[in-house]
Order: C-alpha cells, then structure tokens, then sequence
C-alpha cells in the first residue's frame, strides 16, 4: 500500500506522542509535525525525519522488545523488497515500525 508523506508523519507523532505532535497549518486538512517540547516546538525539519526513526528503533533494543525489533527488521525487508536496511528512507521505517508496533497508518 502507498502512503502519503503526511499520513507516515502522523503514525509517527502516534509511536512518539510525548515528543511529537500534529499541528492545524493553515487549513483544517493541512497538518504539519512538529515538536511536543516546552522549550522549543517548532516544525519538525524533513533532515530530522530519520534520526526519529533511529530513536524509534532505539526503543525496540533497549525496552528489550526483540520480538518486535525481529518484526521490524522483517517488515522492512517486506517494504524494500530486500534484506538491509542501509538504503531505507524515513518513509521505508515509518511503515515497518508501524507494522512491528501495531501501530494503523
């Protein structure tokens, strides 16, 4: 199935509700991710798109999840039609992430 960019940012924000948030952009339909932070929450920059999926497949590892992180690495291999993951795009991890977290996009 083909995502559009905006339905991979808001699984995102769904797997990372207390750092990310979905935020109105001019129109009601038009939504923008952006930092849930006191600090700073501004719009989260496309160049940090992977680096919250790498936080993400942290979270697999270190919660001690390897049923799950087995899940992803298989579900990527699903998405890229191939074994590795040197050449996935945010949007390739997104939808495994989703896939190994039970996450609906």
């Amino acid at each position: 199935m083909n995502y559009t960019d905006n339905q991979l940012k808001a699984a995102l924000a769904k797997m990372l509700p207390d750092t990310l948030r979905l935020v109105p952009y001019e129109r009601e339909d038009n939504l923008i991710l952006c930092w849930n932070l006191d600090v700073f929450s501004g719009p989260v920059r496309n160049t940090e798109l992977l680096h919250l999926c790498w936080l993400l497949e942290e979270t697999l590892i270190n919660d001690r999840q390897i049923v799950k992180h087995n899940q992803y690495f298989k579900a990527l291999e699903d998405v890229l039609g191939t074994y590795g993951s040197s050449h996935a795009t945010w949007q390739n991890r997104v939808i495994a992430l989703a896939k190994a977290k039970g996450i609906e996009i």
